[in-house]
This record gives C-alpha cells, structure tokens and sequence, in this order.
C-alpha cells in the first residue's frame, strides 16, 4: 500500500485535531473515584511491578476486577508518570491519554481497511466517522473509560479475521478479552467467521493460539493455578454486581436501575444466548451472498444485544457498537441512521450518569431522561433485529448505498462495494 504525501498530511491533520480537542477536555472532571482507583493502579504496578501486582492490591484494597492485560498498561504509564513528574506532567492526565491513544489506533485501523478495498476518501471519511464521534470523546478524554484497549483489539481481530488470518484474529481477541470481559460478546462471531472462511483445521490452529496467547499473558502474574487465577478476576468481579442495570439505558433500565436481579439474572443471559444463534444462523443463511458488511453489521448486533439483553450492564458497554457503525457508515444508509441515534444515546446515558454520579449516585430508577433514553434504545435494537429478519427472507436490508465521491476513481471503488466480498 502506497501513500503519497497529500494524504499523509490529510491523514496526520485530522488525528492531530482529534487528539488536540481530546487533551482540551482532558481537565474536565471525570468519575472522582474512577480516577483515584486509576491513580491507585498505575502507582502500584509502577512501584511494584506486575507479578505482585493482584497480591498487593488485593492486600490493601480487597478487590481488583480488572483483567491481567490492563496491568502492564498501567506499569507502563505509571512508570513513565513517575519520569514525567519533575516536569510537572500529572499522572491524571496520563491516565486519560491512554484510551485516547487506542481511540486513535482505532480510527487507523478503520482507515487502513477501508482504504485499502475502497479508496482514499472513502477511508479517510470513515475514520473521521469514529475519530471526532462525540460519546467516543466524552468516554475517553472527560470520563477517561478504557473501553477503546479492548474495542481496539476486537476491531483488529475482526478484520485479521476478514482478511483470512484466523491464528492472529484469535491471539488479538484473546487479548481483547484479557482486558475487558464484555470483549466475550464478538466471540461467537470470530468462531463462525474463522470456521467459515478457513475451515476446522484453522479453526482448532486458533483455538490453541487463543489458550496459548492466554497463558503467555497471565504467566508473569500466576502460573501454579491460572485457572483459578482468572475465575477469580473474572467472576469475582462480576458477581460484586447482582443488579439489573447497572447504569445502563437498557431494557432493564425501563424497570430501574441497581435492582436485584435474581430470577432474572438467568433469563437476560437465555435471551442473549438465543439472539446470538439467531444473528449468526442469518449469517449462515446468507453466507453464499456473503458481505462484509454483513458481518460488520453482525457484530454491531452482537454488541447492542449485550448491552440491551443481559443483567449486570453498565452504562458504557454500548461503546464497541460505533466503531462497527463506523466501518458501514459510507456504504449502508441504514447504518448511518443507527450511528447518529446510538451516538446520542450513548451520550446521554455517559454525560447523565457521569454527572449523577459525582454528585452522590442517587437513585434513578423511574426518571424520565432514563426511561426515555431507554425506550429509544430498545426501539432501535428492534428495529435492527427486523433488519435481520428481512435480511434473513432475502430482502437485501442491508444493500449498501455509498455516499457520493466526486472522482471518477473513488465512484469506482464505491460501486464495487455492491458485490466485491472482503479477501
């Protein structure tokens, strides 16, 4: 792939304004205590190193339910705040210029792909698609969330996974899942595609360099009981939650937030599990007029469903959902209607939170900016599930209809958009 000077500079100017606007709003007060359990973090692994890192916290603090991957995150930030600190560079700010880099990585990943199949101004617009995306903004550089290390890894498995690279697409999402448990909703898709495209021989290949990118990661922390090691992180942290909503606008949230969810903590799992099989035995019914995009939307729909089905969600769990919007965004005009709806929920449900939260988190159970963010969520989620539904009867939902490019070169590639799958 060849890149002439003009598109570099294109390129680098937009990443440039995005991360400039980024670090602008970097002083804006994120969750006081997401912050100092941040602080907390990137201190003790710098000052401790990783292998003890979980024994000294769980030491001091009782609890840690961040995955093992994270940790060498925060040794490496934490250590590089520790150089920084003569020249006045505070630790808060590096903690929110983690996400924002992987926000960035996210937008290049998007770009390379799109640009490499359908052209340059298709690309660039893409990427800027994900890159000035103002909930993308907000979760990052107000709230200073790491939902971007996991989506980053999950939007790079899915591509390697396009692109016929099963080994790889499993190594990456196994990292994705190494930093945030939720990346666990884009695995039934990774399985389907791999086995699709390559075959069960690929599949098994992958398999062992998924368990075998797990155990290289975890051995600095544990390497007598692993199993145990992860259970604990995993489901420990997860059980610390036994909530319908846990602040997420979501079809438990039209019923409050932060109620107990037992008797129906197995019903929102059931009804995830059977939206899964139906996403991916649509995929399978259509698989001989495959499309990407198809598979982009697929994994858009494996996203919403885990924020809108499942117990226990938090209000930021809908993020990965705009990368896979932004990746449609030039080709499906459908698309582009769900990624400004979905940005204004998710916005909503962050900045509304966000600002409860740091006035004490009362509860919000039965207010209307809830309810009704809520019911638009749940209309949309609907309405994509009939997308399926028509997709599935054959009725081409999901056509592709590029926006317009002025160069006889780029309405080329726009057209090819119609029929030509990913290689």
């Amino acid at each position: 792939m060849q890149f002439e000077k003009r598109e570099i500079a294109v390129l680098a100017g937009m990443l440039g304004l995005s991360f400039l606007i980024r670090i602008l709003l970097f002083p804006l007060q994120g969750y006081q205590n997401d912050m100092a359990t941040y602080s907390y973090w990137f201190n003790t692994a710098a000052q401790n190193g990783i292998h003890t890192f979980y024994t000294v916290v769980l030491r001091d603090v009782g609890w840690i339910d961040y995955p093992p991957f994270n940790v060498y995150i925060f040794w490496a930030f934490g250590s590089l705040a520790h150089s920084l600190s003569p020249y006045g560079i505070h630790l808060i700010n590096l903690i929110k210029l983690v996400p924002n880099i992987f926000d960035t990585g996210i937008a290049l990943l998007i770009y390379f792909f799109i640009r490499k199949e359908f052209g340059l101004k298709i690309g660039l617009i893409a990427s800027a698609v994900y890159l000035f995306n103002p909930a993308v903004i907000f979760n990052a550089a107000v709230w200073g969330q790491f939902d971007a290390i996991y989506t980053f890894f999950l939007v790079f498995s899915l591509m390697l996974a396009f692109k016929s690279k099963p080994e790889l697409s499993a190594v990456t999402l196994a990292i994705g899942i190494l930093t945030k448990p939720q990346a666990i909703a884009l695995l039934p898709l990774i399985i389907f595609l791999i086995f699709k495209k390559n075959g069960l021989k690929r599949l098994l290949f992958s398999a062992i360099a998924f368990t075998a990118t797990v155990f290289l990661v975890i051995l600095p922390f544990e390497w007598t009981n692993p199993v145990s090691f992860l259970s604990q992180i995993y489901f420990g942290a997860y059980g610390n939650y036994q909530v319908t909503s846990a602040n997420a606008f979501n079809l438990w949230g039209l019923f409050g937030l932060w109620a107990d969810d037992a008797g129906w903590f197995i019903l929102g799992w059931a009804m995830f599990g059977a939206f899964t099989a139906f996403v991916l035995y649509v995929l399978s019914k259509r698989w001989s007029q495959y499309s990407w995009v198809l598979a982009v939307f697929a994994a858009f729909m494996l996203f919403f469903g885990f924020f809108m089905l499942p117990t226990r969600i938090h209000e930021r769990y809908l993020f990965p959902a705009i990368s896979m919007l932004a990746l449609m965004f030039p080709f499906v005009k459908k698309a582009r209607q769900f990624y400004v709806i979905i940005t204004v929920t998710l916005l909503a449900n962050l900045s509304y939170i966000l600002y409860w939260l740091n006035l004490g988190n009362p509860n919000l159970s039965g207010d209307p900016v809830v309810l009704v963010v809520s019911i638009v969520n749940l209309i949309m989620f609907l309405y994509s599930l009939l997308l399926m539904w028509d997709e599935l009867k054959g009725k081409s939902a999901l056509k592709t209809e590029p926006l317009a490019i002025n160069t006889e070169e780029e309405r080329g590639s726009q057209d090819e958009t119609e029929t030509r799958p990913s290689s």
